[in-house]
């Protein structure tokens, strides 16, 4: 009976462990097959990016915005941009290239009119794409596009805020299983030693 106990808390102990550690979204950036990875020659890729760090999404230089570049291999190579707007990154040989940024829309006020837009950069749903030559490519400007969000107001709209946390604690899904689990794990060690 002890063996059956014991296999009863191993199990309870895998499961709540299964259950506790979060899982987390991964992005798996694809690579070439390796019968391609030999004899590859990257070439430069170069330009610049627009941008205005008065807008509401907490992205205050430039530098904090990725570049993506998938090559026709769906071989993904990012940039951050320098401080001045500029990039330089080297891609996997030449071919039609997809490029979009993340974050791939920020919000703003335009404050003479008091109405609110957003500027929209190419994102992984709708790229920009742009050959790349076997001597590269420079002088890329990834585009922009503004979207008007919201209507002139008289008062100048506040980013928008949260709702206030709760302040009383409330038991998670997960723990109300795990708490389950080691209370029929209890209930048979009980069980085991009465018989």
């Amino acid at each position: 009976m002890a063996k059956m106990q014991l296999i009863l808390f191993i199990t309870a102990i895998m499961v709540a462990g299964a259950l506790i550690v979060p899982s987390y979204a991964q992005v798996t950036l694809t690579s070439a097959p390796l019968n391609q990875t030999d004899n590859v020659t990257y070439v430069p890729v170069s330009g610049s990016i627009a941008f205005d760090p008065e807008n509401y999404n907490s992205v205050k230089s430039v530098t904090d915005l990725t570049i993506y570049a998938r090559s026709p291999d769906n071989i993904d190579t990012k940039v951050n941009p320098a401080s001045d707007g500029t990039f330089n990154m080297s891609v996997p040989g030449a071919g039609n290239y997809s490029f979009w940024v993340i974050p791939s829309k920020l919000d703003y006020l335009n404050k003479t009119t008091n109405a609110t837009y957003s500027i929209e950069y190419p994102d992984v749903a709708s790229p920009y794409y742009k050959d790349v030559t076997a001597t590269g490519l420079s002088g890329l400007v990834i585009p922009t596009r503004t979207v008007q969000t919201g209507k002139p107001m008289n008062a100048t709209p506040m980013p928008p805020t949260l709702p206030a946390a709760s302040a009383t604690p409330t038991a998670t899904p997960g723990f109300t299983f795990v708490a389950v689990l080691v209370a029929l794990g209890a209930v048979c060690a009980l069980a085991s030693r009465k018989y």
